[in-house]
């Protein structure tokens, strides 16, 4: 999530694919999602987005 927002708005990625990432990798549920502060769920979307780079280095 590096630059601003308005790039990831352009491809496509909205909070709704964060939260979805959590709850399958994390079990983060919904309403705990919904019910996070701004940010925390921020971080969250940082570290996701940290994980998903570092896999795709590890594949090359």
């Amino acid at each position: 999530m590096e630059g601003t927002g308005k790039k990831l708005i352009e491809e496509g990625v909205d909070e709704a694919d964060y939260a979805c990432y959590a709850l399958r990798k994390y079990g983060i549920r919904p309403g705990e999602w919904a019910e996070m502060t701004i940010p925390e769920r921020m971080f969250c979307c940082a570290a996701i987005e940290l994980e998903i780079e570092a896999a795709e280095k590890a594949r090359g």
